[in-house]
Formats: C-alpha cells, sequence, structure tokens
C-alpha cells in the first residue's frame, strides 16, 4: 500500500470507456467518480505513477484527453467574512469553481462575525468546522491593515491557510500564504489577467497540499483514503440511497461519508479493510455539516504494534 499514485481526470466519449477502467482496475489503480452524460464520460482516478504511459496509450485509442489533478482526493474550504451582498467578495464563486476543475471539492463558508476590522470573530464551531477540511482559502478585501488583523484569527487553525487580498503585501502573512490581486471586485472574472489571477491561488493551494503530503509520508496510514472509500461503498448498503452526487468524499487523510452519524457511524466502524475493522485503523467522529460522518486515518505509528508487524 506505500505505492505511489497520480490523481487523473479522464474526458471522452462514453463509447469504450470501460476499456479505460478496466485497464487502471488491472494497473492496481482505483476509480474515485465516473459520470456518464449522454455521450460524454469524465472519470476521475488514481494510479500508481510507473504506469502512466499505459494510461496515455488507452486513453489515445479510445480517442479521449486526460489531465493530472493535483487537488484530486482533496476537500478544501473557501471562506468568506459573510455571504451578505455588502460583504461578499465576488470572485468567491470564481476561486472555487477554479479549484474544482483541478480535482478539489471545495465546501464554501460564511462567518457569522467576520466583518469588520476590530469586531470580527471566529466562532468554536467555525473554526471546527474549516478544520474538517484540508486547506482553507480565505478570501478577504482592499484595505492592507484589515487583512493583517483579521488574518490573526485563521494563523493557528489546525490546517493551512491561503489567504487572497487586493494589496500587494511584501511581509509574510503570520502563518498563511497571501495571493494579492484579488480584491472584492463587482464582478466575475473573465479576462485573461483575471484567470491568472486565480491559477495562482489553485498553485498556492497545490503547494500547501503538496507540503501536507510530503507530512503524511513521514509516517502513513495503513491503507490510502481511496482504498478506504472502495471498501465502504462496497459494504455499506444504504449508501446506494443517498440522493447526493457524491457520497463520499476523499481527503487527504481520510473520507467524509455522506450518512448520519447516529444512524450509520456502527456499520462504518465495522467495515472490513484488509484484516481489520475500519474503526481499529482510524477515528470515526460526528463532522460539522449535517452531522455526516468523518473518518480520519491513523498513522502507523498511533496503530498496535501487531499491526505495525503486520503493515511493514
Amino acid at each position: 500500500m506505500t505505492e505511489m499514485y497520480e490523481n487523473y481526470i479522464f474526458e471522452g466519449g462514453s463509447y469504450k470507456h470501460r476499456k479505460l477502467v478496466e485497464l487502471i482496475e488491472d494497473l492496481g489503480g482505483y476509480i474515485i467518480t465516473k459520470r456518464i452524460f449522454a455521450q460524454e464520460a469524465q472519470i476521475t482516478f488514481a494510479a500508481p505513477i510507473e504506469d502512466y504511459e499505459h494510461i496515455v496509450a488507452c486513453v489515445k485509442e479510445i480517442q479521449g484527453s486526460i489531465r493530472k489533478a493535483p487537488l484530486l482526493g482533496t476537500e478544501i474550504a473557501v471562506v468568506a467574512p459573510t455571504v451578505t451582498r455588502h460583504h461578499l467578495p465576488h470572485p468567491l464563486c470564481d476561486i472555487a469553481e477554479f479549484l474544482r476543475r483541478r480535482g478539489a471539492q471545495t465546501n464554501m463558508i460564511g462567518l457569522a462575525r467576520g466583518v469588520g476590522r476590530r469586531i470580527a470573530q471566529l466562532t468554536k464551531r467555525e473554526r471546527a468546522l474549516i478544520e474538517e477540511h484540508d486547506v482553507a482559502v480565505v478570501c478577504l478585501g482592499n484595505f492592507r491593515r484589515c487583512i493583517e488583523e483579521k488574518v490573526k484569527l485563521f494563523a493557528d487553525l489546525n490546517v493551512p491557510v491561503v489567504v487572497t487580498g487586493l494589496p500587494e503585501i511584501k511581509d509574510d502573512l503570520e502563518g498563511c500564504i497571501y495571493v494579492s490581486g484579488i480584491g472584492r471586485y463587482p464582478h466575475r472574472f473573465k479576462r485573461l489577467t483575471e484567470i491568472d489571477l486565480l491559477r495562482n491561488v489553485a498553485d498556492a493551494v497545490e503547494r500547501a497540499v503538496k507540503a501536507k503530503k510530503e507530512e503524511l509520508s513521514m509516517d502513513p496510514p495503513l491503507v490510502p483514503p481511496f482504498f478506504v472509500k472502495n471498501e465502504i461503498a462496497s459494504q455499506v448498503e444504504d449508501l446506494k440511497y443517498t440522493v447526493s452526487p457524491g457520497p463520499i468524499v476523499l481527503k487527504l487523510n481520510g473520507v467524509r461519508v455522506k450518512l448520519l452519524f447516529d444512524l450509520y457511524a456502527k456499520d462504518v466502524y465495522n467495515v472490513r479493510v484488509l484484516d481489520y475493522k475500519l474503526g481499529e485503523i482510524s477515528r470515526i467522529r460526528r463532522s460539522q455539516i449535517r452531522n455526516y460522518i468523518l473518518v480520519d486515518l491513523l498513522p502507523k505509528s498511533l496503530l498496535p504494534r501487531t499491526m505495525q508487524t503486520e503493515a511493514a
């Protein structure tokens, strides 16, 4: 399970897409999502890095296209001071959509008391909600002093934070990655220069994700998250009846299962992963989002010694 994987997005005709799916499975890869729209197909998947050439050859044969998705398997919080029209930065939606096109799952969060340089607050529940994600992108406004004050609210979060704002700030902001040029514009981003700004945000998020992946690789879990996703999907029967288009959301170190915690936490705990129950190799807890189920995979160093020996 220590094999290195890369994430990809396939787009092409639905005709013969099964050939690619079978190849991915034969190579030891994992299908993350598969969407068929009439004659079009979009497949997101993870596959061993060394097998990339075989995948490209198959994609050419079935006349599709493939691109790497560096943010696939991540859940990003896009945070605004508030959702009211007087303070919500318009580029917020553009940032979220741009990150989705690179493979990320995004959730937009508006703070209850995020307005004002001196009175802005971050509640305990909002902090816990943001920390459920892999990275937080905080969209602020046009004034340097306001940005420097508000950043202090997010500096001690347990997830990497990317902050956007209009002014150039040469000094490093406390505990955050800062991307300038994106303020409170009254329009959607369409020009090439504006698309470049969105690309800067996505690049900053990718750097944060890469650093977090390197940190996790120092003490990885027993199995990768996409392996856990497949096992949950095949063993929890009621997932087939959920109305959500993505009932299981991949994270860097676990998954979010869109089932009620009180009703299904025990079922998720008892999912068999290799020779163990999922609850034995992970922490299963209640999500702040609609009482869903969060599964945080434990690093090998925190597993019982017998498990560590078998994993080695």
